[in-house]
């Protein structure tokens, strides 16, 4: 049953990874900051969250990899703009349609249909906060 759901939800474009309310992140400019400290899903490794709505022009995904690092995406899958979705291990992300298409974690495709790769953010993390740079 469960891989049965799995499938209709993938049908639908239904990602795991949910969004992070906006009282926890601010838009300034050209950068994003995030209060660390409040956000469970980013305390644990391939934790994520996706920032939508504010100021922000595209959705930006944001996991937490195994070595503690960030790594901070478009979130939109270049194929036919479906969010995204980490694989464990944090080396991977995948697209949530049906048609799965896998990028690595410079953005770059690997499988699937996608047109080309996704834009990766650099980002930084400084007193608790994490400050993504979308230029």
């Amino acid at each position: 049953m469960s891989r049965i759901l799995d499938l209709l939800k993938a049908f639908a474009g239904i990602c795991k990874t949910q969004p992070l309310d906006q009282s926890f992140w601010k838009v300034r400019g050209s950068e994003i900051t995030i209060d660390l400290e409040d956000i469970p899903e980013l305390q644990k490794k391939d934790g994520a969250v996706y920032l939508k709505g504010q100021t922000l022009s595209v959705p930006v995904l944001v996991v937490r990899r195994p070595d503690n690092s960030y790594l901070c995406v478009e979130n939109r899958c270049t194929h036919m703009g479906r969010k995204l979705d980490p694989e464990p291990g944090g080396k991977t992300l995948r697209c949530c349609s049906v048609s799965h298409s896998i990028f690595d974690d410079r953005g770059n495709k690997l499988t699937g249909p996608a047109k080309g790769p996704v834009k990766v953010y650099p980002s930084r993390e400084i007193d608790g906060k994490l400050v993504i740079d979308l230029t």
